[in-house]
């Protein structure tokens, strides 16, 4: 375990960087070893115990997750002591410190090694050999998997049928089979069709389907496509790395330098946009990254490269598809909204300054990073809960920024302070948002994916949020608080159960606003908002529905909103609403809105009452019953046209600035000013018509009367 000295130091260090977050964190591990699967993440701590997260449908954890098969949380899978994992699409390898081999998981092709045609769902032995030092395995296309033994010997089995087993022949293998006699295997590396290995010599070789050149020119006079057994490429002895993916190859040398060769669809290999998007047969230095590379990883979309001196990197870079966050740098979007956004050019990953690596790790969309200190950061896709991040089952989506995966954050101030480029992607444990800087509507796009905010209808939400303080932000022309995520559009803030509290930018960087539809959606505890500074705002559609807790709310400022359809639906607390001079009033507008007593729309300006039909005006009032227990103050001049209105006349009309009547009726009198039963009296002859104050005194001519409250 970290020492408390050495805790207290890398928390002040993260509150010293933007951004900045306060919060009790429960450090309970200090991992030594990180992995990623197609969408399952494997970590071993320093007692040797083994942990995994993520999805595990096939049993790939070797451990029950029922009733979901995925989880967010860390799972312990066994107390003994292990010392490396190698993950594939749906199952996994283990090691043990005895040097025993284990799987569970999907066995297609026979890639279990077990020889038993079963798919294991609990951590299997594979023989009964106990010499085994290392393991690998294809991870997204492909079931073929090698091991290597302290004698230097190397092992394959699973999927051969495009000779990716380096056997000499296309058939599947279900148990270990020794490749070749060799006893120098260092290290293998699998892609979708090809193998690559290194010796201790460091030498370079290679075997399998060479369609897409990713075996560079080792077919070429040979009449096939196929090298069906390991052959050295080259006579080149410093090569320290290998990384096969789909039909590329990858491979470091001793001066840090990156080579690649094999498809170049999308410019995956080299890191710039080019033409050049064919086969590439003659391995090409990688020079789009400055610096000695210590690890290449990624996914047959993206790749990842940390940049450092001794095995350990000091700064990540990706470029490729920026689905789900996957390239870390902030700007990723959901995978379902069809974008694919792309990175020819290297980005950096959005990391604190200073950290160190010793381990990186690829999944489908997202990669862990391990720090010598023993923290995993992670990114990207979370769709499986792969990220390690402890959330719900519904707030399983992906993150733009890395967060620390496998630490949860207990009950404490929560306190998180950030701008817009710097918005933490693990918000799940916050208690109170400062949002800095300039916001415009991509950033509160981020900040809804962080907050949890973009899965399901009505959203999943956040459960721990309670303030947001958007006093000191500002905000860019025509932004909106209504975003895309995924397939479909969410308020930023909407279901935030939790939040009571939201201080509005300053009145200047409010008018700002474009849309704050179903912004504040389902935030059922929110008291009270200030929308006076939002007067260019036009769109309130179900900005407020389920907000049961809010009792007023003032528009008065807010001029042009043109659309409101259930702006205030099942706010069951509402008493006041201020109206401004003029808006367009949606169905459900007022919708169960049963405690409501006053509508203020004193600034009225129109010539006539809104025009609604019976059965509209029914609807922007829906499960109200008793229309008359509300006031609708309007000014003297408009008092007319509201109480002559069929609908509206169901509401007490009431005007604010004094009314003229002339009558000689006084049961009329009372009806109109709603005084029944009160005192009447005369007043001396001559008087026809008075005011009707708002002092207290209320004066009616004709019959000389006089109204006293």
């Amino acid at each position: 375990m970290l020492e408390p000295m050495k805790k207290f130091m890398t928390l002040l260090a993260a509150l010293l960087c933007v951004p900045m977050f306060m919060s009790a964190t429960t450090y309970e591990h200090n991992w030594k070893f990180v992995t990623a699967g197609d969408a399952s993440t494997y970590a071993i701590d320093e007692d040797g115990s083994l942990w995994g997260w993520g999805w595990n449908e096939s049993g790939q954890l070797g451990i029950s997750t029922s009733p979901n098969d995925r989880t967010a949380t860390p799972q312990q899978i066994s107390s003994e002591k292990w010392t490396m994992v190698a993950s594939g699409k749906a199952y996994a390898f283990f090691l043990k410190e005895d040097g025993t081999l284990w799987a569970a998981g999907d066995n297609s092709k026979g890639v279990q090694g077990t020889g038993d045609g079963q798919a294991h769902k609990v951590l299997t032995q594979i023989g009964t050999d106990s010499d085994w030092k290392y393991v690998n395995t294809t991870r997204f296309f492909g079931y073929s998997a090698f091991a290597i033994k302290t004698d230097g010997t190397l092992w394959a089995w699973g999927e051969g049928e495009v000779c990716a087993l380096g056997l000499g022949n296309f058939n599947n293998v279900s148990t270990p089979t020794q490749v070749g006699t060799d006893t120098n295997w260092k290290k293998v590396s699998v892609g979708a069709a090809h193998g690559m290995g290194l010796k201790e010599d460091g030498s370079l070789w290679m075997w399998g389907w060479n369609e897409r050149g990713q075996l560079a020119e080792m077919t070429e006079g040979t009449g096939s496509q196929f090298i069906k057994k390991p052959q050295q490429y080259g006579t080149d002895t410093d090569w320290v790395d290998v990384f096969a993916v789909n039909y590329c190859s990858y491979a470091i040398k001793a001066d840090g330098t990156l080579w690649a060769w094999g498809d170049n669809q999308d410019n995956l290999l080299f890191g710039y946009e080019s033409t050049d998007t064919t086969s590439i047969y003659t391995p090409r230095q990688v020079t789009a990254i400055n610096g000695k590379v210590t690890h290449i990883s990624g996914c047959e979309s993206t790749r990842i490269v940390a940049i450092g001196d001794n095995g350990v990197a000091t700064k990540i870079f990706a470029w490729g598809s920026n689905n789900d966050g996957a390239l870390g740098d902030g700007k990723g979007k959901a995978v379902d909204l069809g974008l694919d956004p792309i990175s020819y050019e290297p980005v950096a990953v959005k990391l604190e300054k200073g950290l160190k690596f010793t381990h990186v790790a690829s999944g489908q969309y997202y990669t862990a990073a391990l720090t010598d200190e023993g923290r995993i950061y992670t990114w990207g896709k979370n769709r499986g809960g792969q990220l390690g991040n402890f959330v719900e089952l519904n707030q399983m989506t992906y993150t733009t920024t890395p967060i620390i995966a496998a630490e949860k954050v207990e009950d404490g101030e929560g306190v998180f302070t950030f701008d817009a480029e710097n918005i933490p992607s693990g918000l799940n444990a916050a208690k109170k948002l400062v949002l800095t800087g300039e916001w415009g509507t991509e950033d509160f796009q981020s900040l809804t994916a962080a907050i949890g905010n973009n899965s399901g209808f009505p959203p999943a939400g956040n459960k721990t949020i309670e303030e947001v303080d958007m006093s000191q932000a500002t905000i860019a022309p025509e932004t909106w608080l209504y975003v895309s995520q995924g397939t479909a559009m969410y308020g930023t803030f909407s279901g935030c159960r939790a939040l009571t509290t939201v201080k509005m930018p300053a009145a200047e960087q409010a008018a700002n606003f474009k849309s704050i539809r179903s912004a504040f959606q389902n935030c059922e505890k929110l008291t009270s908002i200030d929308l006076t500074g939002c007067v260019n705002v036009t769109n309130i559609t179900d900005a407020f529905y389920g907000c049961a807790s809010l009792t007023s709310i003032d528009l008065s400022k807010c001029e042009l909103i043109e659309a409101s359809e259930s702006a205030f639906d099942k706010c069951v607390s509402m008493e006041t609403i201020i109206l401004p001079k003029t808006i367009t009033l949606g169905k459900y507008f007022f919708g169960e809105n049963t405690s409501l007593k006053i509508i203020d729309w004193s600034l009225f300006e129109g010539t006539e009452a809104p025009s609604y039909s019976a059965i509209t005006f029914a609807d922007m009032f829906q499960y109200v019953n008793d229309l008359s227990v509300i006031t609708l103050k309007v000014p003297a001049a408009a008092y007319d046209l509201f109480k002559n209105d069929t609908n509206w006349s169901k509401l007490n009309i009431q005007s604010v600035d004094g009314v003229k009547m002339v009558t000689n009726d006084i049961n009329e009198a009372r009806d109109v000013y709603n005084f029944k039963g009160q005192y009447i009296t005369t007043l001396k002859p001559g008087v026809v018509a008075a005011d009707v104050l708002n002092n207290g005194l209320y004066i009616i001519g004709g019959k000389k009367m006089i109204i006293k409250k």
